[in-house]
């Protein structure tokens, strides 16, 4: 019997028969859950597109990069749609593609509620009071959807809730928002928590049944027809905004466009493999934590003490969230 042997196989060769035994290396399989993986790429899109959206804001109005991002967003997602359909078609429930639908109305109800209370307050004020959307989807979830959202999640959404309103805030926020003298600005802003808490709950039925891909299309869409008609409601100068927005497109090079479609595809793929949309909304909190980094860091724009308090909060908040 003749016998070679290498790393990977072994040859035995007896004498008039030739027996060859491989020997394949064993095969490493992630731990990671899919919806970590693609949580965590949307976390990663969200941190950059929220720091490159914020330079643009500098030089053009919120409507208008809003706009420019949805359009090249809905040309990126069209192709991905058309392949999507011939080669797999459209499968869906009537239920999945009720909740694509309400969830594409909802978030442009949530973003004109959002500009309508940041009209009439600042936003010192306003944002920290949206920031509880991921504890309403932890109470609206096990009403609608087969969903166990277990305490450690509600504790999660809970204290990445709040770290995200210590982030957002200002110094003496707390008593800026008892004695705002707008009480209109400050149920507008809470009414986003709800609205946006019930779009996450309902991201989680649509992907159920519908393609990730079509619902972010939607999305895309619906938000993309709302950013528009914001501009129309504008009724500024038509000739002077047409040349804010080719200069827009040209100096943002379809960058912002791309980054909302990886980001919004990457989050609705999560929201499909995620046991609870509540655990998702969570995990989408970390995105702050990068965020600050980034902002406090590296582009110096202080008050870390506070902002790396609240991204603590947020850390631990999305720790307990993902482990329950």
């Amino acid at each position: 019997m003749i016998t070679h042997s290498s790393p990977n196989r072994s040859y035995h060769r007896p004498l008039g028969h030739t027996i060859v035994t491989v020997r394949h290396p064993p095969v490493v399989v992630s731990s990671i859950p899919f919806w970590i993986l693609s949580g965590s790429l949307a976390v990663a899109a969200r941190a950059v597109m929220s720091t490159y959206q914020k330079r643009l804001l500098g030089d053009a109005a919120e409507s208008e990069v809003l706009f420019v991002r949805d359009t090249v967003a809905l040309g990126c997602f069209l192709p991905v749609v058309a392949w999507t359909a011939v080669e797999r078609g459209f499968t869906g429930t009537p239920r999945g593609v009720v909740a694509t639908l309400l969830t594409g109305s909802l978030n442009v109800l949530g973003a004109f509620v959002m500009f309508a209370a940041l009209s009439r307050e600042d936003a010192s004020v306003v944002l920290p009071l949206t920031s509880m959307s991921p504890v309403v989807t932890s109470l609206v979830e096990p009403l609608v959807r087969d969903a166990v959202v277990t305490p450690s999640v509600v504790v999660g959404a809970v204290l990445s809730a709040c770290g995200a309103a210590v982030v957002n805030s200002r110094e003496n926020t707390l008593a800026s928002v008892v004695h705002s003298s707008d009480t209109t600005a400050v149920l507008l802003a809470l009414s986003v928590n709800l609205l946006f808490g019930v779009t996450s709950t309902l991201d989680g039925i649509a992907t159920t049944t519908v393609s990730p891909v079509y619902v972010s299309t939607v999305i895309v869409l619906f938000v993309g027809v709302g950013s528009a008609g914001r501009l129309w409601r504008a009724r500024t100068d038509w000739a002077a905004q047409r040349e804010r927005l080719r200069a827009l497109y040209r100096s943002d090079r379809g960058v912002l466009g791309v980054l909302q479609f990886g980001g919004l595809t990457a989050t609705l793929f999560t929201f499909g493999a995620a046991p609870s949309a509540t655990q998702a909304s969570v995990l989408f909190r970390a995105s702050t934590v990068l965020t600050v980094v980034v902002a406090s860091v590296g582009l110096g724009e202080g008050h870390l003490r506070r902002r790396a308090a609240g991204a603590t909060l947020i850390a631990v908040g999305v720790a307990f969230g993902v482990a329950g």
